[in-house]
């Protein structure tokens, strides 16, 4: 997640949002993980998981890029390092879209 959060830092004026969706976790566990971390992203909490269920979600982490159209430009199980040349580049070009 720290990595996620340098992302949004980075772009924080420009046209990207970065959303966090919680799956099946007490909003009081998630909201003082995000305010022990400072982070500043929004956190959605999925208590029923029909977010997962919608974005076929079998596995957590996964992360996805959406673009201005609301269609899924990127989507990748796991860990993603959003400081790494490639996903910096990425999310550029879809901002510059």
């Amino acid at each position: 997640m720290p990595s996620i959060e340098d992302l949004a830092q980075q772009y924080k004026d420009h046209s990207l949002k970065i959303l966090l969706i919680n799956l099946k976790e007490d909003k009081e566990l998630v909201s003082s993980f995000v305010r022990d971390n400072n982070y500043s992203s929004t956190v959605l909490i999925d208590e029923e998981g029909r977010v997962a269920e919608q974005y076929s979600v079998f596995g957590i982490p996964v992360s996805y890029l959406i673009d201005k159209q609301g269609k899924v430009a990127f989507r990748s199980p796991g860990f993603v390092d959003w400081s790494s040349s490639g996903r910096i580049s990425q999310v550029s070009n879809l901002i510059k879209e």
